[in-house]
């Protein structure tokens, strides 16, 4: 994106909880019960694995998420949170800007943008370990809920069920949740096969970027 939103979307700060006695290892996602898997690290003592450490993990688990329904939670956390921090503002302005500019927030901004910072620092032969949310006891069985946050009202779950400013972003993480739960491969395995599932979601996302940074690759 070559801005600001970057360095909120892809932080510099990247973790892997350590699952004991298991010695697995798990990357937690926001609104993918990240909250559980940081309350249990917590009670048991669990290490954390940060950004250089993660390239000695030769496998790692990742919890997906239904992306609609993902996305809908992640959205009405957003904009409680900031209401919650910011009460001067109005609650219809910062449902506007969060449906309007996808993604303002890791908590539901895309599954796959999770990915891509993971990526930042694995090798390239790392396995990915994709389980689905029905898998988290596997991990963990605390189950850490959300403080504060009222349920999605119907009105705005169908805003954004109806928006079409997310389409692309959201069709790549379908054929991530859709292709990959209960499977092992590498990241790039996995950009091969979002590729062939859905090339036009790929060109979309990740092919754009790709045009914008042509120029400086060139340089390289």
């Amino acid at each position: 994106m070559l801005s600001y939103l970057d360095r909120i979307i892809f932080p510099d700060r990247c973790e892997v909880i350590e699952v004991v006695p298991s010695q697995r290892y798990v990357y937690p996602i926001f609104k993918n019960g990240s909250s559980s898997l940081y309350k249990q690290a917590r009670k048991s003592n669990w290490a954390i694995k940060i950004n250089e450490q993660i390239r000695r993990c030769h496998t790692i688990h990742v919890v997906l998420r239904d992306p609609q329904e993902r996305l809908v939670s992640g959205i009405n956390t957003f904009i409680q949170w900031t209401m919650r921090d910011h009460p001067e503002l109005d609650v219809d302005t910062v449902s506007w800007f969060a449906q309007q500019y996808f993604y303002l927030d890791r908590h539901y901004a895309t599954q796959f943008s999770w990915l891509i910072n993971l990526a930042r620092y694995i090798r390239p032969d790392t396995k990915l370990c994709f389980l689905s949310m029905t898998n988290l006891d596997q991990l963990t069985q605390l189950h850490e809920l959300p403080k504060q946050l009222e349920p999605v009202s119907q009105d705005l779950k169908k805003q954004i069920m109806q928006s079409h400013n997310c389409q692309m972003y959201q069709r790549i993480d379908q054929v991530i949740f859709d292709h990959c739960v209960g499977k092992s491969m590498t990241f790039n395995e996995l950009t091969l096969l979002i590729q062939d599932q859905d090339r036009a979601a790929y060109d979309f996302v990740v092919g754009y970027s790709q045009q914008i940074l042509a120029p400086l690759d060139a340089l390289s």
